[in-house]
């Protein structure tokens, strides 16, 4: 395919373009072309340096401005600092040539409550008067305020509906603005043609602004579906920034990492860190519209790329993903000029390494750069470093993150969780007393038949999914093993009272019914690596209780041999062929960009189906 740019847009595309002699020809072998990257939530101003003189201030977003361009980012919206609205300088300095970086949106600073996440220095404030922030309440200060961000120059407004991991303060689940102080701010920017972007985390701060009329949702990572639903008939969209969150779950160990100024954030990040790794996970089920945000700033501006595997790692496709940081970015700040690759767009391109449609780590192989049809950069294989608010130590290089554990470790990760698994399992109790009886056996081959059915199809479409020679083989293996169980199954349930008739086709428990619905699940949002842990998990789990079962049952006189037969299959661990099948696939699912946060997170979720099940079989 060849694209004609010409005064700084793509004037045509086609297979047989013949460039004219007198024009460049940039030949681009072994690239994806993709439109101009955009990122939607981004800080360019070194936060830490929010006292020193305004002109260091400014700066210090020159590196960073820099590096965000060179990793394909042609646009972003910097949604602001605390104090003064110096982005909206940097914006001009930009588009009149004077600094390189991408096109920038500018929400000039964060409007916050006293005492809320934009509120930096409250001990300045309470000791000597100086406060730090662009801080108003009430609708008559809300409404000067907003005014203010106007004439400032502001292409958005944002505002602090809620408290933050850095908030020296408040909590990230407080709510800061009323229904009315939200209402005025939306109402009052709206009136001035600014759209609003609200900082927000849980369900009631969300659903404020969203009912208000806020445009955007700025993280959103305590929501439920419920939540996003309200969003998504609203049409709201929402900027998640994964990656900042991951930045911080992964380091919380690290002493080196953090020093006495982000004690705060370290704090909140262990007090919430089940939550959030949960709550992380949410927004790939829903239709809510994803726009590509990094919150870059908190974390080194060179690395903001990293957002695009971590979405993956929460369940995003690759398509989802890329549109996010496109098409749809481009929707949510109304350009329809930027965000895709047709005839009559701004010439802002990117061309990438690879392909990122199967290969998402491909989007941090940046070999070229055009903003307006003007060539940037080309053939970058490595983007320097950027100024950090809080100036954490680099980041390993590289395209992913498999250095920081390996399959192995992995594996050695989920011991002690199957061991806390099986621990007072309530059925082996029982058998180990000689109190089980026939109806418990009837129950658990019941969950094993409904259990199964959700497996079969789950492990169908994972191989169909995931059609690499190494995920499809350890899948398909998978298969075959579930199958040749069923048949004992068969032969078992006759010698406990099961009839065909038995059998429902949906769990009438309630319990049984999530466990079965979340296997199906993995079929068709898990990665193969998340996948492969989970299923090594649930089996070393399962192959445990269910020999331990056998074993105590086989000192009992009337527990049929045909269920024993059928607990005795699985063995007491994994086979073999699934055990070394797992290191290969998760090896393999590493390196294509799966994040081991991710992993690890969703084959300790097996915890949540252990009781359900088991209470089912043991009757409660």
């Amino acid at each position: 395919m060849s694209v004609l740019l010409r005064d700084g847009r793509i004037k045509e595309m086609g297979h047989d373009l013949r460039p004219d002699p007198e024009r460049d020809v940039l030949e681009m072998p072994g690239c994806t072309l993709l439109p101009g990257f955009i990122d939607c939530h981004v800080h360019v101003l070194d936060e830490s340096a929010e006292t020193a003189p305004s002109a260091y201030q400014t700066l210090t977003a020159v590196p960073a401005l820099r590096a965000l361009l060179h990793n394909g980012f042609t646009t972003v919206r910097d949604l602001g600092s605390a104090h003064l609205p110096l982005n909206v300088s940097l914006r001009a300095a930009v588009e009149d040539g004077l600094i390189e970086g991408p096109h920038i949106i500018a929400a000039p600073n964060i409007l916050s409550p006293r005492g809320g996440h934009g509120d930096k220095e409250p001990d300045l404030a309470q000791r000597y008067g100086t406060q730090i922030g662009t801080l108003a309440e009430g609708v008559d200060e809300l409404r000067r305020a907003v005014r203010e961000q106007s004439r400032a120059g502001a292409d958005w407004i944002k505002f602090a509906g809620g408290g933050g991991f850095s908030s020296s303060v408040d909590s990230p689940t407080s709510t800061s603005y009323s229904r009315v102080e939200v209402h005025t701010i939306i109402s009052t920017a709206d009136d001035l043609g600014l759209p609003c972007a609200a900082h927000v985390f849980t369900d009631r701060a969300v659903l404020r602004a969203v009912t208000a009329g806020v445009r955007s949702v700025e993280h959103g990572c305590f929501a439920t579906a419920s939540t996003y639903g309200v969003m998504e008939d609203a049409g709201t969209f929402l900027v998640p920034t994964h990656y900042a969150q991951t930045y911080f779950l992964e380091r919380l160990d690290d002493d080196d990492f953090w020093d006495a100024s982000m004690a705060v954030i370290r704090q909140n990040y262990r007090k919430y860190a089940d939550t959030l790794r949960e709550g992380l996970l949410r927004p790939a089920r829903t239709n809510v519209k994803t726009a590509f945000g990094t919150d870059a700033g908190m974390f080194p501006h060179a690395e903001n790329w990293r957002e695009f595997p971590t979405l993956l790692a929460h369940g995003y496709t690759h398509l989802r993903a890329l549109r996010a940081a496109t098409c749809v970015a481009a929707e949510l700040l109304d350009r329809p000029d930027l965000g895709t690759v047709t005839p009559g767009s701004t010439a802002d391109l990117v061309a990438v390494k690879g392909d990122p449609f199967t290969d998402i780590t491909a989007t941090g192989r940046v070999r070229h750069v055009l903003q307006r049809g003007r060539l940037v950069t080309t053939a970058r294989d490595t983007v320097s470093g950027s100024a950090s608010r809080r100036k954490p130590p680099p980041a390993p290089s590289g395209p992913i993150k498999e250095n920081r554990m390996n399959p192995e470790q992995m594996i050695e990760a989920m011991k002690p969780d199957v061991e806390r698994f099986v621990s007072g399992n309530q059925l082996v109790t029982l058998a180990q007393d000689g109190q089980i009886r026939m109806d418990h056996f009837k129950r658990m081959l019941l969950a094993e038949y409904q259990c199964q059915e959700a497996e079969l199809s789950t492990y169908a479409l994972l191989a169909c999914r995931h059609r690499h020679e190494t995920p499809a083989t350890l899948f398909s293996f998978v298969l075959h093993t579930i199958a040749t169980a069923r048949g004992l199954l068969r032969e078992a349930a006759p010698t406990v009272g099961i009839r065909a008739a038995d059998i429902p086709l949906v769990p009438v428990d309630q319990g049984l019914f999530r466990v079965v619905r979340d296997l199906t699940w993995m079929g068709t949002q898990a990665g193969p690596a998340e996948a492969a842990l989970y299923l090594h998990t649930d089996l070393s789990t399962w192959c445990t209780l269910f020999s331990r079962i056998s074993a105590a049952s086989r000192q009992l006189t009337d527990v049929p041999e045909p269920v024993l037969a059928y607990l005795d299959s699985w063995g007491d661990k994994p086979p073999p062929e699934i055990a070394a099948g797992t290191l290969e696939v998760l090896e393999y699912g590493l390196a294509q960009g799966e994040e081991p946060d991710r992993i690890l997170h969703t084959a300790r979720q097996l915890g949540s189906l252990i009781d359900p099940y088991w209470t089912y079989v043991d009757g409660g």
